[in-house]
């Protein structure tokens, strides 16, 4: 017998007849003439306070800001994250930085991409209109990097959280890449990333080496 298991209950017409009460979680009831039973109900929740409710809301701010970005993010972290639960290893490595940022509100504490991989030295941009350039010139120094590394861009308008991104925007030894700007309207501001990415070595295992951090281009 579970010694835990607590009774208490009433019986009405024997054992085998009608009976009210509770057996452990269990409540047993009369309505209109039949017996009706039910698990009993949980504890409410108490609503987040404090601490605890700053916490859900910085977790919450960093989902929706890098949500609309998912794609591009399931690249950028799938080698660091071994493949599994790619997207939360994104949002738990980007909520690292938000605390640690000193003004989050400007999202330059955004990371799309991390990996031991180069990236570029010498990096630079000509926004147009409609698009933005990217140059870059050699790579980071002690790091693994090929002149056939694809290119990764995305462009962040930090307003409207519209981002426009292409993960094969070009490859590292033509040393300039072009990407569509998303819309913004006068006073906003749009940031551009850059990450490098080695498909060939993406394709024999998933290692950190295939591809890089992500920069911040301006």
């Amino acid at each position: 017998m579970n010694k835990n298991l607590i009774i208490m209950a009433y019986t009405q017409e024997g054992m085998l007849g009608k009976f009210s009460g509770r057996l452990g979680e269990l409540v047993v009831y009369q309505m209109n003439g039949k017996v009706v039973m039910r698990t009993k109900p949980g504890k409410r929740t108490k609503p987040a306070q404090g601490r605890q409710k700053v916490t859900q809301n910085n977790f919450a701010r960093v989902m929706g800001i890098i949500q609309p970005m998912k794609s591009f993010l399931k690249m950028g972290f799938n080698d660091l994250a071994g493949g599994k639960f790619v997207f939360h290893k994104a949002n738990s490595e980007n909520l690292k930085r938000f605390y640690k940022a000193d003004k989050p509100d400007d999202l330059r504490w955004l990371l799309l991409s991390k990996g031991e991989r180069a990236g570029a030295l010498g990096l630079s941009l000509e926004m147009g209109a409609k698009q933005v350039t990217v140059r870059w010139g050699g790579p980071e120094p002690e790091k693994p990097a090929s002149g056939e590394d694809r290119v990764m861009l995305l462009a962040l308008n930090t307003s409207t959280l519209e981002p426009s991104f292409n993960t094969n925007a070009g490859k590292r030894r033509e040393a300039q890449a072009t990407l569509a700007l998303p819309h913004a309207k006068a006073g906003e501001e749009i940031l551009v990333f850059i990450s490098f990415f080695d498909l060939a070595g993406s394709i024999i295992k998933r290692d950190p080496e295939n591809i890089s951090t992500s920069q911040l281009v301006g």
